[in-house]
């Protein structure tokens, strides 16, 4: 079977990574290329009609966060009021891709060194995961956990110095899709089926 390139875009660094992990455990004969965007969500928005006029001659798929929308079937609604390109896929972590890490919550608890306890069975449920990750990572008996996701006292970030460096190495080295999407995750499982699901046809 030949490989099929697909393109990429998301909203920054990590979504990238996941991305890119999707489609290596999808077990499907898609080749990540380039990744567009990753300068924020607005970003990513005025530019996705670009992406699915692009996917007449190469596939896209794109990740994005619900954040405070209301449901994603509005939030791609209003991205792409034309319709969506077959050969392009919308996906959308709800509410922020952080959610899917801990929906892995035994080897998300291992890589903060937290009791699994701490992590909730439901975090698509979470109005805020990126926050949640942050108080938990403050529990860590890793010292270089703290330093790096929690942000230094009097900072006015929200995250600390290397909290996506951290995330990334939780990314490639530790999260098992499967599990996170199988155990806790609706909205990664989704993800995954409708990746999983993709046949495009391109035009030469």
């Amino acid at each position: 079977m030949s490989l099929i390139p697909v393109s990429l875009a998301a909203e920054g660094p990590l979504d990238e990574q996941v991305l890119r992990r999707l489609l290596q455990q999808s077990r499907r004969p898609f080749v990540a290329g380039v990744c567009y965007g990753k300068r924020g969500k607005d970003h990513l928005q005025q530019n996705v009609s670009r992406f699915n006029q692009a996917a007449v001659h190469v596939p896209f798929i794109v990740l994005t966060d619900l954040d405070d929308e209301d449901c994603p079937p509005g939030l791609v609604s209003r991205w792409l009021p034309q319709g969506r390109s077959s050969n392009l896929i919308l996906r959308i972590a709800v509410r922020e891709v952080e959610a899917w890490l801990l929906a892995d919550r035994e080897r998300f608890a291992e890589f903060l060194r937290i009791a699994v306890t701490k992590i909730p069975q439901q975090p698509d449920d979470c109005a805020d995961p990126k926050s949640l990750l942050v108080n938990l990572a403050r529990r860590s008996r890793r010292r270089d956990i703290r330093e790096d996701i929690v942000p230094a006292p009097g900072s006015t970030s929200r995250v600390g110095k290397n909290y996506i460096g951290q995330l990334m190495r939780f990314v490639l080295n530790e999260w098992s899709v499967d599990e996170a999407a199988r155990q806790c995750s609706p909205s990664l499982d989704r993800a995954m089926r409708a990746i999983q699901s993709f046949t495009p046809t391109l035009r030469e």
